[in-house]
């Protein structure tokens, strides 16, 4: 058997990076499922495999914290595992580490499988036992478990855009990272110019489609906490917390 913990390089090219020649968060998210990607085909229940069973996995969840980043021509390892597997979802964790080999963050994710042709959950552990022997409980992700994201009772600004095919993944709806995308750049560029993005949080409620017209709301909730409500009409299509410091 194939180790819990998968450990996968990446290197931070420059064409990854912002004005700030250091690899965005968006950029570090990609790096994140890139590993889950390998850690879950490594061990037999990647995208290839359970598409054999009309199955595929779903984001969720996904909370991100850094307290830096990678600039560019720099590496970076990211481990990951799984820390729970229940009746319709799984948890996956990961650590971000630099070429000095200092933890410099921490994400978690959560994932459920979705039958292709009725768009419902599965019973996981039911459908591949198998996953249970993967399950970690011993090694630590201390960042907190992804808590609820309200709804904004205010706004402080918004802006609009329609789902074009830039923003389609594999699955024929909106990209999880796009949506990422989309919050970040409502945000000014002073933000990016004097601060960071300490913590990312998204939770996914529904698909996004070709065509579709969205609309995201931001609201201040302190200093430095805004939540993003992405919207197709009156629907909330994702909500996001972002913490900047």
């Amino acid at each position: 058997m194939l180790s819990k913990v998968g450990t996968f390089k990446f290197h931070v090219e420059s064409y990854v990076c912002d004005f700030t020649e250091k690899a965005t968060i968006t950029v570090m998210t990609r790096f994140m499922l890139d590993a889950a990607s390998k850690h879950a085909d490594q061990r037999g229940f990647g995208y290839e495999h359970i598409l054999k069973d009309n199955v595929v996995w779903v984001l969720s969840r996904l909370s991100i914290q850094l307290d830096e980043y990678p600039g560019q021509n720099q590496d970076l390892t990211v481990e990951t595992w799984i820390e729970t597997v229940s009746k319709f979802f799984t948890q996956r964790c990961f650590s971000f580490i630099n070429q000095s080999g200092k933890i410099i963050g921490y994400a978690r994710t959560i994932w459920a499988a979705i039958d292709m042709q009725t768009r419902r959950p599965i019973d996981i552990p039911s459908w591949r036992p198998d996953m249970l022997q993967y399950v970690e409980d011993e090694k630590q992700c201390p960042i907190e478990k992804m808590s609820k994201i309200p709804q904004i009772d205010g706004i402080d600004s918004s802006m609009g855009y329609t789902v074009r095919y830039s923003d389609i993944d594999i699955n024929k709806h909106v990209n999880s990272i796009k949506y990422m995308e989309h919050a970040i750049n409502i945000f000014d560029l002073n933000f990016f110019t004097e601060k960071i993005i300490h913590k990312f949080e998204i939770v996914y409620l529904t698909e996004g489609l070709f065509g579709d017209k969205l609309k995201l709301y931001k609201q201040n909730m302190s200093e430095n906490e805004y939540i993003i409500d992405t919207k197709k009409g009156d629907e909330s299509i994702c909500r996001s917390r972002i913490v900047w410091v």
